[in-house]
């Protein structure tokens, strides 16, 4: 069995055709469903949309997050060279690198805690269904499939073979070799998975002063241990659920 996790942070950057109250609506939607979940929220968010409607999300575990707990935030004074080739800026912010890589962060707390004593963890984006518009019934069907689904490795969704050479910049350009929504697998392998994450951003912000998108690294650490990796190919539709 597994638990699904995610999390949902504001004012990570500036993006005016998405706002609040959208991502909690869709986050609802996972959020009621009758599987394990851990949900990483600030106060103000779980105070305001979810403390006074909790019937209606009763297997999942909310856990509360500020944003300043996030370990990168102690860094943002060193990110001195932090420029990436962006099409849109007020989305790709320091503070929305920050919070993609901290994904796997958010993972090892849940194992942690492991509310509902599950072997296997999935991380499945707070907004997944803003990606998924028109499989509704279908999501809803897979994520449950997902969570009677277990993994040793590092499960995880690619939209491109990462056995493939990057032919871009992986430090300023984006590239899609993984999805960034959906990951899952062992506690075993998502702790070294995590591990390996968070040594390796802090050795970036140390000598490059600089961090980009979390799927990059995700390339940069499967070249480095593939073996700990499992990749499912899919894009940013049902497959991404489906393929799991």
């Amino acid at each position: 069995m597994a638990t699904i996790v995610t999390a949902f942070i504001t004012n990570i950057n500036q993006i005016p055709f998405r706002s609040t109250e959208k991502y909690i609506e869709l986050g609802k939607i996972l959020l009621s469903q009758p599987i394990p979940s851990v949900c990483f929220l600030e106060k103000h968010i779980y105070t305001q949309f979810f403390a006074d409607c909790l019937d209606k999300f009763p297997n999942t575990y909310f856990h509360m997050f500020e944003s300043n707990e996030n370990y990168f935030m102690d860094y943002t004074l060193q990110m001195m060279k932090f420029q990436v080739e962006s099409d849109n800026p007020q989305k790709d912010t320091i503070g929305y690198m920050f919070t993609q890589c901290h994904k796997t962060e958010w993972i090892k707390i849940a194992i942690e805690k492991n509310p509902h004593q599950t072997t296997n963890f999935i991380w499945v984006d707070f907004g997944i269904f803003h990606m998924i518009r028109d499989d509704g019934d279908m999501a809803l069907k897979s994520l449950e499939k997902m969570t009677k689904k277990t993994y040793d490795n590092v499960r995880i969704a690619s939209c491109v073979d990462p056995r493939n050479e990057c032919k871009t910049d992986i430090y300023r350009k984006i590239s899609w070799f993984f999805a960034g929504s959906v990951f899952g697998g062992s506690s075993n392998s998502l702790l070294k998975f995590a591990a390996k994450m968070k040594t390796f951003c802090l050795n970036m912000i140390a000598t490059r002063q600089h961090l980009m998108w979390e799927i990059n690294i995700w390339y940069l650490l499967f070249k480095e241990d593939p073996h700990l990796f499992d990749p499912y190919p899919a894009d940013h539709n049902i497959s991404i659920l489906t393929n799991y």
